[in-house]
């Protein structure tokens, strides 16, 4: 850091006299260029998984490159046949929809005696 100090390359924005040929002394053009986009992606699109809002936001940046490819023609032979996924079947977790709900194991069916105290 100290070297490009000394070349004047760090802290430009300390000299009055590089104004005068456009270098600006703040980040303006980042934060009004490429990260408003970027925020209003994400904000429109809020809710995604963080993988699906990584994914947003390296196609946004890769479509707004200097030469992007076509869509098209990235798109490889391993897309066109994608292996299937395994289905997930997750347990139904509630009241069962007919029967008493009572079972002999617990509750009232399994105590003997007086007020549930054995004799």
């Amino acid at each position: 850091m100290e070297r490009l100090a000394k070349n004047g390359h760090l802290f430009t924005y300390l000299h009055p006299e590089l104004a005068d040929i456009g270098v600006d002394p703040t980040t303006n053009r980042i934060e009004g260029g490429v990260n408003t986009h970027l925020r209003a992606l994400l904000r429109n699109h809020r809710g995604m998984p963080p993988a699906h809002a990584k994914r947003a936001v390296e196609w946004w940046l890769y479509t707004h490159t200097e030469n992007p490819a076509a869509p098209h023609t990235l798109i490889r032979p391993e897309h066109l046949k994608p292996a299937p996924k395994a289905v997930h079947r997750e347990e139904r977790v509630g009241p069962e929809t007919l029967g008493t709900g009572y079972s002999a194991e617990e509750g009232l069916w399994a105590r003997k005696g007086w007020a549930g105290r054995p004799c």
